[in-house]
């Protein structure tokens, strides 16, 4: 089962937070192309107000860059308490669904990617 979480470890998770925190990880890379184009030049897509409603679409989008600023942060803030020589295994474990290297037992990943996932949800406040 590709999205299991581990049941003999301190850092569990309500399974609904648990999927939350892990796709939030998956969309990281969609994340970081938003932030990029929203500080290209022409401030990425126009949300003008719907049907005419009066709005401030710079302040939604300063809003929106913010949330996703937030987003990233927690998550490279947690990823950069991996300890770097299984930071790559688990990284692409959760986003590639790739095995887990060879180098140590399968158990020391799944302990270290539950405690990334743990501090990941902790840091975006869904715990």
């Amino acid at each position: 089962m590709r999205d299991y979480q581990r049941k003999k470890t301190k850092y569990i998770l309500p399974r609904a937070v648990y999927n939350k925190t892990l796709w939030t990880i998956r969309d990281y890379h969609r994340i970081q192309d938003e932030v990029k184009t929203m500080i290209a030049v022409g401030g990425g897509k126009s949300e003008g107000p719907a049907s005419g409603a009066p709005g401030d679409p710079t302040f939604r989008l300063a809003v929106k860059y913010a949330d996703y600023l937030e987003i990233l942060n927690a998550i490279d803030d947690a990823k950069a308490n991996i300890p770097e020589e299984y930071r790559e295994g688990i990284w692409n474990n959760i986003q590639y669904d790739v095995r887990y290297p060879r180098d140590a037992e399968r158990s020391t990943y799944g302990h270290i990617k539950s405690r990334f996932v743990y501090e990941v949800a902790v840091n975006l406040h869904f715990v």
